[in-house]
């Protein structure tokens, strides 16, 4: 009987007379598990389930599909044996006619009563009864054969009941655990919705500039700055597609002005006024998508990437030097800016470029050199990258001290290769050499 799947027949709780335990293992079958998935989801003993499996299939709450009861078999809970199911629920009219009364009398009150009573029935049941395992974010369904407090109720009067062993949980649904199939990871989620969004925004964008080809761009320049003045909604979203510069300043006039208006500029805008008119505001700058768009702008010039990269620390300089979305021209000029900050920042903020880059901020760093309190910070550290190692001996700059306190790492004088590397650097102390 551990491979039988009771199927629930959808039959009234409150006329079956079931006990706590019993309506509790009832309130689990939904037609898929077997009795051993039973006993393993409510915790109880298999013969216990077994035994009230059979009960209530003999009392019609269930029906033991491909399983056949030996001859003469009775539950052992003292209820006699069931009735033939063939499906259908035995009607009064029935009855009467096998008693050999007259079963019109009682046909027209139960075709009422059972229509009162086994539509919401059916409809509970099919509710009620959740596949296992439930999902994550499951929810309580509409319609219930009893109402939540009551079912709880006697939920926590069955596990009060049941006899838990000592390697058994309790059987609560907080304690099953979901499989992987059931678990959305809050990464996943945030990919999805940023995908969404991402696509609405170029639908959006599509429809400004469908806007802007319909109603815009037949007018003149005078009324094309006269409109962005006072626009607003969309057709100053529009507004923002436009190629003039002197439209860009008559948008950035108007009060209604966001940074939304300013998004789109910053990404359609293709001349070096308009995009300049942008940074002359700071609360404008200090938006990241505004930022990134005016760097990918293959339009950008210097005043415009000069006003973006005032701000920035060395390694964020770094970070655009080497994006390879931003457009060539660009990064060239943010590494000049790069050596430029480089010289004129704190020995700290260079040393931690050098170690967060592994060194490979040095292949722009011609020119430049280690000062002694950035050799100090870097002479503090042990070091066992490979890559870190060999930037620092392809630098031509490397201070000796550093080159001395690299051939004393452990990771060094265990590889031959780095060991020959730095030996072969031209500052590397003599004293050292000898040594080797």
């Amino acid at each position: 009987m551990k491979t039988v799947r009771p199927k629930p027949l959808g039959a009234g709780t409150e006329r079956l007379h079931l006990t706590a335990e019993e309506d509790f293992v009832l309130a689990r079958i939904d037609g898929n598990l077997t009795v051993r998935d039973l006993v393993a989801l409510t915790g109880i003993a298999e013969p216990r389930v077994e035994q009230i499996v059979s009960k209530l299939a003999s009392e019609g709450a269930v029906t033991l599909e491909g399983y056949d009861a030996p001859s003469g078999y009775l539950p052992e809970v003292g209820s006699g044996p069931s009735l033939p199911d063939d499906g259908e629920t035995t009607s009064l009219a029935d009855f009467a006619a096998a008693l050999g009364m007259d079963p019109s009398a009682f046909a027209a009150g139960e075709s009422k009563k059972r229509a009162a009573v086994e539509a919401p029935v059916h409809e509970a049941r099919v509710e009620s009864r959740s596949n296992y395992p439930p999902p994550a974010t499951s929810e309580f369904p509409e319609a219930m054969p009893e109402d939540v407090p009551s079912v709880l109720a006697k939920v926590s009067a069955a596990d009060e009941l049941i006899e838990l062993g000592p390697g058994d949980e309790a059987p609560t649904d907080e304690l099953i655990e979901l499989g992987p199939a059931d678990e959305v990871s809050n990464e996943e989620e945030a990919a999805a919705d940023a995908e969404e969004d991402e696509e609405a925004v170029v639908l959006k964008e599509q429809d400004y500039r469908k806007l802007y080809e319909a109603q815009f761009h037949p007018l003149p320049v005078d009324a094309r700055v006269g409109h962005a003045k006072i626009a607003h909604g969309p057709d100053l979203l529009a507004l923002c597609l436009d190629a003039d510069a002197r439209v860009i300043a008559a948008i950035l006039e108007n009060p209604s002005t966001g940074l939304a208006h300013v998004r789109l500029i910053a990404f359609w805008h293709r001349t070096g006024v308009g995009l300049e008119m942008v940074t002359r505001r700071q609360e404008f700058l200090r938006d990241l998508l505004v930022e990134r768009r005016l760097l990918r702008n293959p339009m950008a010039g210097d005043t415009v990437i000069g006003r973006v990269m005032a701000s920035k620390r060395l390694f964020q300089t770094y970070k655009i030097a080497i994006d390879r979305d931003v457009p060539e021209l660009t990064r060239t000029k943010a590494r000049g800016y790069l050596r430029k900050k480089y010289q004129s920042a704190p020995p700290e903020e260079r040393a931690d470029l050098v170690l967060r880059t592994e060194g490979r901020c040095l292949i722009y760093m011609t020119g430049c050199a280690f000062d002694a309190k950035m050799t100090q910070i870097l002479c503090g550290k042990p070091y066992n990258s490979v890559l870190f190692i060999q930037n620092l001996a392809k630098f031509s700059a490397t201070p000796p001290a550093l080159l001395a306190h690299l051939m004393k790492q452990p990771f060094v004088r265990k590889s031959a290769p780095l060991k020959k590397l730095l030996l072969q650097h031209p500052n590397m102390p003599g004293d050292v050499k000898r040594q080797q």
